[in-house]
C-alpha cells in the first residue's frame, strides 16, 4: 500500500474543488427557468392599433369645412372656448343693464348693475362686474347678495352641453369622417343646402343668412358672420329655386 505522504500534491486539493463546484450547482438550479420567447412575446406586445385612413379614397377629397380634423369650433350659440353663460339665477354680463358709474374706490372703467328699492320710497343698491356669478335676491324689498350660485359655483359659466366643454364639435359636413365628395363644395353640400337660412341670388352667390330690413324693394342682409348686405328684393331666388342637394358620391376605401 503506497504511503498518503507519497501522493502528488495536486491531489491534495480535490476536497475544495468538490466543494467549489457542487455549490456552483446549487445555485444554478436555484435559478428560474426564463419563460419561453414565444411567451415573452405574447405578454409584452401590446393590441395592435386601429388602422387610420391615410387619405381620401376613390372621389373623394379633404373636407373643407375641417380641413381634415374631423372637428370644426363649437357653433353652439354662446359657445365660447367650451363654456356657455350659467342657466342658473346669478349675475351675468350678458343678462340686465350694466353702465359706468363713478364709485368711490372703483375704476370708472368697471360696469354696475342697478337693483331698485321695491319699497316706493327710491334708492337702490348696485353690484360691479367683479360680482359675476354670485346671485342676488330681493329681501323685504331691499336687494341682497347672498353668495356664489350654487350651479356654476360664481365663475358666471358652466361648460356647453354640445361640445362638452373642449371646444370643438364633430364637422357637420363630413360627420368627422375628414373626407367628403368631389363633387361637393363649400356652398353646395347635403349639409349646406338643409340649413333653414339658406340664401341664394341670381348672380349666382349663395350664402346664410335672413333679411334683417325690407322696405319697398330694397332688402338688408345680415349673414350668419356678421356682414351686412343690401340688395333689391328681385336678386334674392325663392326658396324653391335654390340648388338642390348634392347627392353623396359613394367610394371605397
Amino acid at each position: 500500500m503506497a504511503n498518503a505522504a507519497q501522493l502528488p500534491r495536486r491531489f491534495a486539493f480535490c476536497p475544495v474543488l468538490a466543494c467549489f463546484l457542487g455549490a456552483l450547482l446549487f445555485v444554478s438550479c436555484g435559478k428560474q427557468s426564463s419563460a419561453p420567447e414565444g411567451q415573452v412575446t405574447a405578454t409584452t406586445n401590446s393590441a395592435p392599433l386601429p388602422k387610420v385612413a391615410a387619405g381620401p379614397g376613390p372621389n373623394e377629397k379633404v373636407c373643407f369645412e375641417c380641413r381634415g380634423q374631423g372637428t370644426v369650433a363649437c357653433r353652439a350659440p354662446g359657445c365660447t372656448n367650451g363654456q356657455v353663460d350659467c342657466p342658473g339665477p346669478c349675475l351675468k354680463l350678458s343678462k340686465g343693464v350694466w353702465i359706468h358709474m363713478t364709485v368711490a374706490g372703483h375704476d370708472p372703467s368697471e360696469l354696475w348693475q342697478k337693483f331698485p328699492n321695491q319699497s316706493g320710497g327710491g334708492g337702490y343698491q348696485a353690484w360691479s362686474q367683479n360680482h359675476v356669478g354670485e346671485v342676488i335676491v330681493y329681501t323685504n324689498g331691499v336687494a341682497v347678495n347672498i353668495g356664489k350660485c350654487k350651479v356654476c359655483g360664481g365663475t358666471g359659466k358652466v361648460k356647453c352641453d354640445v361640445c362638452k366643454g373642449t371646444g370643438r364639435q364633430t364637422c357637420p359636413v363630413c360627420n368627422g369622417t375628414k373626407f367628403v365628395p368631389l363633387a361637393w363644395t363649400p356652398t353646395n353640400n347635403p349639409w349646406f343646402n338643409s340649413q333653414p337660412d339658406l340664401i341664394w341670388l341670381k348672380d349666382g352667390r349663395v350664402f346664410l343668412g335672413r333679411v334683417a330690413v325690407a322696405i319697398g324693394e330694397e332688402r338688408t342682409i345680415i349673414t350668419r358672420d356678421k356682414q351686412t348686405l343690401h340688395m333689391k328684393a328681385s336678386d334674392i331666388l325663392p326658396k324653391a329655386d335654390t340648388n338642390p342637394p348634392a347627392a353623396k358620391t359613394s367610394s371605397s376605401k
